[in-house]
C-alpha cells in the first residue's frame, strides 16, 4: 500500500503578525498565536482504546437543533462538519461570521478563484504581506505541494490545484476559526490526504474547523463532530441510542454466527450458497454480487451500496448486510459503514481519534475507520 503524501519539513512554524478587518480580507482580526510545525505522521498504536465501542459515544450527549444559529451557538468552540445543501451552507457562513467575529477567521468558498492573472507565487506573496507575519509564500507552497505550479498563472490551475492554493492562503494567517465549503470536492487521493492531515494537525492545536457540504461520508472523515440536516433540523451523526443498538446487535450477531457456523458445515459439499444484494435503480431492482460492492453506507437513515463509483439504495439494514457479507470479506469499519476489505488500499491515521481508509475503487473513496475498530482492522488486513 502506498503511504501518505510527504510534505516539506519546517513549514508553518511562524510568529504572530498584523491583523486586518473582515471587510478587507477573508479573515477577522485578533492577536495571532504561534503555530507549531506540522507533524504529518504520529504513532498512536499504543494509545488505541480498549473499549471497541468507545468511539461510538463521541457525540452521545449532543442534542439536535432547530436552526443553523442554534447549532453554531450550541456547539460553540467545537469543530463541526455538516452535511447540507448550498442554501444551508450560506446560512452557516453568515452564522460563523456573526458568532466568531472577534476571532481570527479564514474562509474557503467554492467560488474562490483567486486573482487569475497572478502566478501562484505572486498570489500567495500578496497574502503573506497582507498577513504581516513571518510566514512566507515559499513555505506554504512547499507544504501544500505546489512547487511545480508556483510559476503557473492561477487561470491555468486545475480545480484541485486552485483548492490547494486557497488552503495555503488560509494557512498564511494562522486562523483560529476556519470555514470551508465542500473542501474535499475537487481533491484527489493525495491532496485529500494532505488536507485532512492539515486539519488534524491544526485541530490538535486548538483551531476550530467548520465545514459544509455533501455527502455525510466527507463530514465523518474530518476530526470533530459530524452533523446532518433534515427538513431544517440538525442532528448529530452519532447518538447513544445507535451505539447501544449496535453493541447489542454485535453481541446477538456473535451468537448467531456461532449457530450459522454449524449450518455452513452441514451444507458443505456440492450445494452452492447464493448471495445477492438487492438494490434499486429507478423502477428496476438490481441484484449485486458481493464482489462487485466497494462499500456500504448509511446516510440519513437510508442505506446505499457503492458499485463502480455509483450509489444504489438497498432495503436491507446495515446489521443485516454485515451479518450476510462478513463471510465474503466485508468489515464493519464504522457504525455507518461496511467496507469490502479487498478494496482497501491504504489505512491512514491523522490523530489519535482520526482514522481513514482509502479504497482502490474508481473514485478512490475515503471512508472513516472508527478508532475502536482500528486494531481489529489491522488484524483483518494482516498488518503488523
Amino acid at each position: 500500500m502506498t503511504g501518505a503524501r510527504q510534505t516539506t519539513k519546517g513549514a508553518l512554524g511562524y510568529t504572530k503578525g498584523a491583523s486586518f478587518p473582515l471587510r478587507t480580507m477573508p479573515l477577522t482580526s485578533s492577536p495571532v498565536r504561534p503555530v507549531i510545525p506540522f507533524r504529518m505522521t504520529k504513532d498512536f498504536t499504543n494509545e488505541l482504546p480498549t473499549n471497541p465501542h468507545e468511539d461510538d459515544y463521541m457525540t452521545a450527549n449532543s442534542p439536535d437543533y432547530n436552526s443553523v444559529e442554534e447549532l453554531i451557538q450550541g456547539e460553540l468552540n467545537k469543530s463541526i462538519h455538516l452535511e447540507c445543501g448550498r442554501e444551508t451552507s450560506r446560512s452557516v457562513l453568515a452564522a460563523v461570521r456573526s458568532v466568531y467575529q472577534k476571532k481570527r477567521c479564514a474562509f474557503y468558498l467554492e467560488s474562490d478563484k483567486g486573482f487569475e492573472r497572478d502566478t501562484v507565487r505572486s498570489y500567495l506573496k500578496f497574502f503573506a504581506r497582507l498577513a504581516g507575519s513571518k510566514i512566507t509564500a515559499k513555505e506554504v507552497i512547499d507544504h501544500f505541494g505546489l512547487n511545480k505550479k508556483k510559476n503557473t498563472s492561477v487561470l491555468k490551475l486545475t480545480p484541485e490545484e486552485r483548492a490547494l492554493m486557497n488552503f495555503a492562503r488560509m494557512a498564511l494567517f494562522e486562523p483560529e476559526v476556519v470555514f470551508c465549503e465542500r473542501p474535499l470536492l475537487e481533491l484527489g487521493p493525495d491532496s485529500r490526504s494532505l488536507f485532512l492531515n492539515w486539519i488534524a494537525s491544526e485541530t490538535e492545536k486548538g483551531t476550530i474547523f467548520i465545514t459544509v457540504g455533501e455527502p455525510l461520508r466527507e463530514a465523518l472523515l474530518m476530526p470533530g463532530d459530524a452533523w446532518w440536516e433534515e427538513e431544517g433540523r440538525f442532528f448529530p451523526a452519532q447518538t447513544l441510542e445507535d451505539s447501544l443498538g449496535e453493541t447489542k446487535a454485535a453481541s446477538e450477531e456473535e451468537d448467531s454466527l456461532k449457530e450459522s457456523d454449524n449450518d455452513t458445515i452441514a451444507f458443505a459439499g456440492d450445494e452452492v450458497q447464493v448471495c445477492k444484494v438487492q438494490a434499486k435503480a429507478g423502477s428496476s431492482t438490481l441484484l449485486f454480487d458481493p464482489r462487485e460492492i466497494d462499500f456500504i453506507e448509511s446516510v440519513n437513515r437510508q442505506i446505499f451500496v457503492s458499485v463502480r463509483g455509483e450509489l444504489y439504495q438497498t432495503p436491507s439494514t446495515l446489521d443485516e448486510l454485515e451479518k450476510e457479507l462478513t463471510r465474503f470479506g466485508f468489515f464493519r469499519c464504522h457504525r455507518s459503514y461496511i467496507v469490502n476489505v479487498q478494496r482497501v488500499a491504504k489505512v491512514e491515521r491523522f490523530t489519535r481519534n482520526s482514522f481513514n481508509l482509502t479504497l482502490s475503487d474508481v473514485a478512490h473513496s475515503s471512508i472513516p475507520l472508527a478508532k475502536g475498530r482500528a486494531e481489529e482492522m489491522r488484524a483483518t488486513l494482516g498488518m503488523k
